[in-house]
């Protein structure tokens, strides 16, 4: 085994680790048709892997990990794919990681994969295994980072998480680019990236329990924004607020009596503050056994309290669409986290999914009469009208749906 190919192994870690087929599509086409910019991986593979494709670049290969990786830059721009992606992405990507590993080794050893599995010697299994692992390591980190993201804006009604899309689809293609020219260099940047990761996580997981209180009736650790200790109910006197995306703030809640309800639109349990996992009308919490929405008045009051936003937020809408092209984006963001976000994170993606594309066709006509002047200021407000009566409806049909069935 090549020293070259174990740092070309180590240093594919951080390209799989945040997107699985790009990379393997790219290396595999570098392998094949460029192998003159990558002969440090073997003194004699320039023309080798042209002349005498081996499995990994052959036509059928290349074929399906390009088909693999186009369908998934589409699908990752989808915020209910992306979820769907999260649930097997451990386990693609390194799998996918160990493939193109051996792919490239067998480009020039052709004996490897067949030493690997006769003898399955630790000598040669071990740097595939360290691919693997290495790669489960690096996305499990970026899991907990992009899980900052979710937490706080689950549908991505912002657009943080669409960009940090975009920008892992650059670097899964041009890191493992980087990779096979300038190996050495992908080496000490991957060790950085994976630092800052784990010193971000790390931060994250201080600032949330620096957020945390001693309950004053059992002494147990609870969130400042909780009203009540979810061991021993015992009330919280004096409530954090919580902010815009849903966190903690230092300062006390300014409307203790709104504050649950407040509490239950960011996704948190109206009593202790815990983060509700599940999107779904009717949940319980797992810290305090509170039974979301169980009340029909503190149902009906949090919908009557979406309500009496809803002009101001068509005003304000309003405000934004007046400014051509500029202002759609803020004016958008403003009403899906104000007015929307409340409802759509408690309806299921196979619901929302409908939803979403069932009111695209009409958004892309408004949009194009967005430039016109004075006109132009009624797109906003009809997209967030349209979008709040639809997700209003469906909130409300799951209601009485609940009710009936309980």
């Amino acid at each position: 085994m090549q020293l070259a190919t174990l740092i070309y192994g180590t240093g594919s870690v951080g390209p799989f680790a945040s997107r699985a087929f790009i990379p393997a599509f790219i290396t595999a086409m570098m392998m094949r048709f460029t192998p003159e910019y990558i002969s440090w991986v073997s003194d004699d593979m320039a023309g080798t892997a042209a002349e005498a494709p081996s499995w990994f670049t052959s036509d059928i290969a290349l074929i399906i990990f390009g088909v693999l990786a186009v369908l998934e830059i589409v699908a990752t721009k989808s915020p209910d794919v992306r979820a769907v992606f999260r649930e097997v992405d451990p386990y693609i990507k390194p799998l996918v990681a160990v493939i193109t590993y051996m792919g490239v080794v067998a480009t020039h050893d052709v004996g490897f994969i067949e030493q690997a599995t006769q003898q399955a010697g630790w000598s040669d299994t071990f740097p595939a295994l360290l691919v693997g692992v290495g790669t489960f390591w690096l996305g499990t980190l970026r899991g907990g980072l992009l899980g900052i993201f979710i937490d706080t804006d689950e549908d991505d009604d912002v657009g943080v998480q669409g960009l940090f899309s975009w920008a892992e689809d650059i670097w899964g293609s041009f890191g493992i680019v980087l990779l096979l020219v300038f190996p050495i260099a992908m080496l000490v940047i991957l060790a950085i990236v994976a630092g800052i990761l784990v010193l971000i996580q790390r931060r994250a997981q201080a600032k949330e329990q620096r957020s945390k209180i001693d309950c004053a009736g059992c002494g147990e650790k609870i969130y400042g924004a909780a009203t009540r200790c979810f061991s021993c109910k015992s009330p919280n006197p004096q409530p954090c607020s919580v902010s815009f995306m849903g966190r903690s703030l230092d300062e006390p809640a300014a409307d203790t009596v709104n504050h649950p309800y407040k509490l239950v639109e960011k996704k948190r349990c109206p009593v202790c503050a815990t983060r509700f996992e599940k999107r779904s009308i009717h949940q319980t919490c797992a810290a305090c056994g509170h039974e979301l929405f169980k009340d029909p008045a503190f149902a009906q009051a949090y919908l009557t309290r979406s309500d009496t936003r809803l002009p101001v937020v068509l005003v304000v809408s309003a405000l934004f669409s007046l400014v051509p092209v500029i202002g759609l984006v803020p004016g958008v963001i403003y009403y899906r986290m104000t007015l929307i976000a409340p409802l759509r994170r408690y309806i299921p993606r196979t619901r929302t999914l409908l939803l979403r594309w069932g009111v695209r066709i009409l958004f892309f006509f408004l949009i194009m009469f967005q430039w016109v002047p004075v006109a132009g200021g009624l797109v906003v407000p009809i997209m967030a009208l349209v979008n709040y009566t639809a997700y209003r409806s469906t909130f409300r049909a799951m209601l009485e749906c609940e009710v009936k069935d309980g």
